[in-house]
């Protein structure tokens, strides 16, 4: 343990701040430490001690009711005095959020301390839940109330190291094109539960056809140089030296003759860092989507009524210290975030170094000198920015955008996926509008880890984070830049899964007017088996392939999964909790897998030869279990959870799955029982529109694979002219 003790001159006299601890954690470990609080001076009845985590925080959620159990905190001073806590959030403290305040019934006289205690272990508590995600300096705000009428003081910040545990798999990242017989980076990168780097002394070893030994430094990360001889789509394969369950398939890697004319890159252009509501440096958070997540470009979407004026200078700084054209593309960006009925969230992207700060409001800024330059409402926001060079996202955010408003010259892009939901149906609710824009996905992450986002505990997000596809002859600001005006990307959940989608010389994102419409060509490789491609005319599905329903033969292994949001919006609006059993009855469990859970806060929690256990969050994505049965003739299904219980027989079950679907909100679960051979890893094939609209259409297609990873792509924008 570590002790500090910080002091500060108050106008009624000295505050003195003890803070004891250690000074690195392990992130999601246990811990124990204390905040002590001693003054020169007497506090009244009713003077408060508040004790502050910021919004991103999924520290443990502190308890008094069981002193024996995980989180349990301890408060004491002298023995009589009396005082009252509570823990929650507090809105106007934003972004330090998450609040204990503790509440004086006596005076305390001065010189007389107040300890607080977190994870104290006296009387069993194992200890206090330490975040899940790395940060260089995790601040804990304290601050101090001498009356009820009196405005809060902050006394002291100390901060603690959080840094990466055990190694739980590496991540293999190639470019999506390569040419044959030249040399490209790979990187490998080791990450623990929660997605953090993590330390692995043991070697990576590669199968053929670059059968070589990679040492990982402590960073968690490397680059390593290879060249692939033979033409067309390869994966590389890899695991740890002595732990073969550590084994990883790389991204696919499309090998062409000749030059490399057309790279497809991949970024994350949502996310903020401690500039805004997040956490980590924007250095650290550059840094990591660079060095550690491998993208090749992204942005800082600092909510812009937290970006004080010196931010905003320290962010231009920063995105233009780490650009670099053939390297790392850095965009320069703001998050425009009104309440949703002024608009909403849109994230707005500049193309150069520099850009005037234009916020919605100033609710968290001190400095009100420039109050007269915000924008409050969407409407003034396209006002300000129409016909400059300035591209514009909606998102699903915590103030989700509103579509009512509308600029298409500016708007040009809307995000599918994020930590806080896949949001289908925001997609849907576009298109139905006729609105023409390009789908991305990112991660709107506050855990300072663009590019590679993990939801942790939940405590503030629920999925993982996706990525945005974007195909550029080089790699470059500009390049990005007019590829996202023209909306020539796609979406994933954060899968590299190479998607083509076009129609002649038309790409993802065109829009063409004819008499006939086209033929639309699909190319998909999988980082997974694939399992669906639908085919879209707006928001109607005209046609979807499933390449498990021609199985020759299928296997005794039935996935149970299940999809839902309980409304459309934000995190808190849009998770649903499918915590539950299912019971097997006619067949005996002889393993159960988890599948597609984001987290390690989720999954099987207990399982024997009759049931399943789990801890399950969806948000418009898919979780479930894989149960691998003895003997399906006779094998019944009940399946309990509070959003749907169900009893089905499995014994009838066939190539094609059976789904039981409700409404308000639109929940589903799917019963599949799958193939004896995987899936084919791609796909080719093209879709026609077997009746046509005269009109204005959007056509794509989205991707499912076997692991539920999906992509989307951008519509082609297609005017059908009547004969």
């Amino acid at each position: 343990m570590n002790t500090n003790m910080l002091e500060i001159q108050l106008p009624a006299g000295t505050a003195r701040v003890l803070y004891e601890g250690d000074a690195a954690l392990a992130a999601g470990s246990l811990t124990r430490f204390t905040v002590g609080v001693s003054l020169g001076f007497a506090l009244p009845a009713g003077a408060q001690l508040g004790i502050a985590r910021r919004w991103p925080s999924d520290w443990g959620v502190p308890q008094s009711d069981d002193p024996a159990a995980v989180d349990y905190v301890r408060i004491s001073a002298a023995v009589g005095r009396q005082f009252h806590w509570s823990h929650g959030r507090q809105h106007a403290w934003h972004p330090f959020d998450h609040v204990l305040v503790v509440t004086l019934i006596d005076s305390l006289p001065a010189g007389e301390r107040l300890d607080v205690t977190f994870g104290d272990t006296s009387q069993g508590s194992p200890g206090f839940t330490v975040q899940t995600f790395i940060e260089e300096a995790s601040p804990l705000a304290v601050r101090l109330r001498t009356a009820p009428d009196a405005a809060w003081v902050e006394l002291a910040r100390p901060t603690v190291r959080i840094v990466g545990t055990t190694p739980h798999q590496i991540v293999l990242t190639a470019p999506s094109r390569v040419a044959n017989g030249q040399p490209f980076e790979l990187h490998v990168r080791v990450e623990d539960a929660w997605g953090n780097p993590s330390a692995l002394e043991a070697p990576v070893l590669f199968d053929e056809p670059v059968a070589c030994e990679v040492r990982i430094p402590p960073t968690g990360w490397t680059r390593v140089t290879m060249t692939l001889p033979e033409s067309g789509f390869h994966r590389l394969v890899a695991h740890v030296a002595g732990f073969p369950v550590i084994r990883a398939t790389s991204n696919p890697i499309e090998v062409v003759d000749g030059a490399v004319v057309e790279q497809l890159c991949w970024g994350d252009l949502h996310a903020q860092s401690v500039i805004g509501c997040g956490a980590r440096s924007i250095d650290a958070y550059y840094a990591h989507a660079r060095d550690f997540a491998a993208t090749d470009f992204c942005s800082h979407q600092a909510n812009c009524f937290l970006v004080t004026t010196p931010e905003w200078e320290e962010t231009q700084a920063a995105t233009a210290r780490i650009h670099q054209d053939g390297r790392f593309v850095a965009l320069l960006g703001v998050e425009w975030s009104a309440a949703s009925h002024l608009g909403g969230d849109h994230n707005l992207y500049f193309p150069g170094d520099t850009a005037p700060l234009r916020r919605c409001s100033h609710e968290f800024i001190p400095d009100k000198s420039d109050l007269l330059t915000d924008l409050p409402h969407v409407t003034d926001l396209h006002a300000h920015y129409e016909g400059t060079d300035t591209v514009v996202a909606l998102h699903v955010g915590g103030r989700t955008a509103s579509l009512q408003w509308h600029a298409p010259a500016l708007d040009r892009l809307l995000e599918v996926h994020s930590t806080h939901a896949t949001s289908e149906w925001f997609l849907f609710d576009a298109l139905r509008r006729g609105y023409r824009m390009g789908v991305t996905a990112g991660s709107d992450s506050v855990d300072g880890r663009p590019g590679a986002s993990h939801p942790g505990h939940m405590a503030v997000r629920n999925l993982r984070g996706g990525l945005t596809a974007i195909p550029m002859q080089q790699l470059s600001r500009g390049a990005l830049w007019g590829a996202l005006k023209q909306r020539h990307c796609y979406a994933t959940t954060g899968e590299r899964i190479v998607l083509g989608f076009s129609a002649g010389d038309l790409q993802m994102g065109d829009d063409t007017t004819v008499s006939q419409v086209p033929a639309f060509d699909v190319l998909v490789e999988g980082t997974a088996p694939i399992e669906t491609i639908d085919f879209f005319r707006d928001d109607t599905c005209l046609c979807s392939i499933d390449l498990a329903a021609d199985a020759s033969a299928l296997s005794n292994s039935v996935r149970v999964a299940w999809n839902g949001a309980s409304a459309p919006g934000n995190w808190q609006r849009a998770r649903m909790c499918w915590d539950g059993v299912l019971r097997v009855q006619g067949a005996r469990i002889l393993a159960a897998h988890p599948w597609a859970f984001d987290t390690a806060d989720e999954g099987i929690r207990a399982t024997d030869a009759q049931s399943v256990h789990w801890r399950s969050i969806t948000a418009g994505d898919w979780d479930g279990v894989v149960l691998d049965l003895d003997d399906l003739r006779t094998a019944e299904l009940s399946f309990v959870t509070q959003p749907m219980a169900l009893q089905a027989r499995l014994g009838d079950l066939r190539a094609m799955p059976r789904s039981f679907k409700a409404e308000s909100p639109v929940r589903e679960v799917e019963l599949r029982r799958l193939p004896a051979v995987p899936n084919a890893l791609g796909w080719r094939g093209r879709f026609e529109d077997p009746d046509p609209v005269p009109g204005a259409h959007a056509y794509w297609v989205r991707v499912r694979q076997t692991d539920a990873a999906q992509a989307w792509s951008t519509p082609i924008f297609v005017t059908l002219t009547t004969q």
